[in-house]
Formats: structure tokens, C-alpha cells, sequence
């Protein structure tokens, strides 16, 4: 029976719990997420990730290459054609008052390291990530990282999860205010929304993102296999959004 087996990964089980206790030993020093993709730095959850990517022939490409493409301008972006990529980007950047550059503070030193590579990509593609699946940068996010984390384990954003999977658990032992509690089927919901997504989508890693600016945002879906979000925790439900006329 396939209950008796369920310790059978024991080893992976430990591997998770390593990972809690990772969080709970440096959770003084973590007053942000660059904090904790830091700390799995060179650690086996990073090679596990790494070694993920690398099975895949176009990730494994990226590494050779060290691609990371222009930066993006927003001022240029709005510039391209409505209801294109790099257009969509902009607006939704603009109108929520976010930095494409946000992660410029942490960059790391050198490119030459995969773990490095792999971070800084991550960094720079994230809300990428948001714009092609429609997962909003609220309660969305469990759903935006569960891209990363299910197509190849990163395992900062993995971590995340498991906590918010946690706290979906556990709300009474949360000293949140229960105006501000989010109900656990929300959180579980937008996690296997994210996870199916996944599983469904070509591989995002290897995305060049910053050729595609030009494409229009519904072409580029469709050639990643991916149906967005559009109710529930989607961008496209922001009242902002919905005034700048973005559909």
C-alpha cells in the first residue's frame, strides 16, 4: 500500500526540514528575500536546483552563454506597441510603482559562479514571470514563484511556499490580526493554480525575455503554452490596471 510507503523518502523529508531549520537559524539576518536567496548560497539546495536546469538543453544553454540581455527601460517600454510584451511590463510597472532595477543593490560581483547566474536571473525575470502567468504581487506570488519552484526547485522561493503552505496550516498560530488572515483555501488554491501552470508551460528558465518585448503578450503566452490568470489573485483584477486599459 502506497501509505505505507509514505516515509520511504525519508532522506528528502530530512533534506525539507533542513531547509526549516536553515530559515529558523538565520532568521535574524533575514530582513529580505535577497537575504535568503544569500544564505542558500553554494548550499545542496542550490546545486539540486542547479543540476535541475542543467538537465534541460536550453537552461543548460543559458549557463554557457551567462545570457542576461538589456536592461529594461521603462520610458523605452511604453514606447512599444499596446498589448505587447514589453508594453503590458511597463504599464503594470508604472501604474504599481515598481523598480525594474530593484535588485541592483544586491548584484553579485561576478556572473562566473551558477549559483550566482541562477540568482541573478531569477532576480531579474521574476516579474516577467507575473506579466506571461497573470498571478498579481500580492497573494499571487505564491503562485508566480511556484513556477520557479516546480519547474527547477529554487530553493529560496521553495522555502516561501512551504511557509505560506504552513501558515495555511497553522493560521490560529500566527499572531496576525484575522483582518489581514489569508483564508487557506486561497493560499492552497493559488499554489496548484501556480504548480499546474508549471507543469504545463515549456521551461521558463531559458526565456530570452528581452527579445520578445516587441511580441505581442497573448503570441508570447501561447508559445510558452501558458493560459494566464484572470480572476482571482491576477493583476488584471488591480482596479489601476483595469483603468489603463490593459486586457
Amino acid at each position: 500500500m502506497g501509505y505505507m510507503d509514505l516515509m520511504s523518502n525519508v532522506d528528502n523529508i530530512e533534506l525539507l526540514g533542513g531547509m526549516i531549520r536553515h530559515l529558523v537559524t538565520n532568521r535574524g539576518k533575514l530582513d529580505t528575500v535577497f537575504d535568503l536567496e544569500d544564505g542558500f548560497r553554494d548550499t545542496i539546495w542550490m546545486k539540486n536546483c542547479i543540476e535541475r536546469l542543467r538537465e534541460d538543453p536550453e537552461s543548460a544553454k543559458m549557463f554557457e552563454e551567462r545570457y542576461m540581455g538589456a536592461e529594461y527601460e521603462l520610458d523605452e517600454m511604453l514606447n512599444l506597441p499596446k498589448g505587447s510584451l514589453g508594453h503590458t511590463y511597463a504599464v503594470l510597472m508604472k501604474t504599481m510603482g515598481f523598480e525594474p532595477h530593484f535588485y541592483q543593490s544586491r548584484e553579485r560581483t561576478s556572473l562566473d559562479n551558477d549559483t550566482d547566474y541562477v540568482t541573478m536571473r531569477v532576480r531579474k525575470t521574476h516579474d516577467m514571470y507575473h506579466i506571461v502567468s497573470g498571478f498579481n504581487m500580492a497573494i499571487g506570488e505564491i503562485g508566480a514563484i511556484a513556477l520557479n519552484v516546480t519547474q527547477y526547485s529554487y530553493p529560496a522561493f521553495m522555502l516561501i511556499d512551504l511557509v505560506a503552505v504552513g501558515s495555511a496550516c497553522f493560521p490560529g498560530l500566527a499572531s496576525i490580526p484575522n483582518s489581514e488572515k489569508i483564508h487557506s483555501s486561497a493560499i492552497f488554491g493559488t499554489l496548484s493554480k501556480g504548480i499546474k501552470m508549471a507543469q504545463e508551460c515549456k521551461p521558463l528558465f531559458p526565456v530570452k525575455f528581452e527579445e520578445m518585448l516587441e511580441k505581442p503578450l497573448d503570441e508570447v503566452r501561447k508559445e510558452l503554452n501558458i493560459t494566464p490568470l484572470k480572476e482571482g489573485p491576477s493583476w488584471y483584477q488591480y482596479p489601476k490596471i483595469k483603468e489603463a486599459g490593459i486586457y
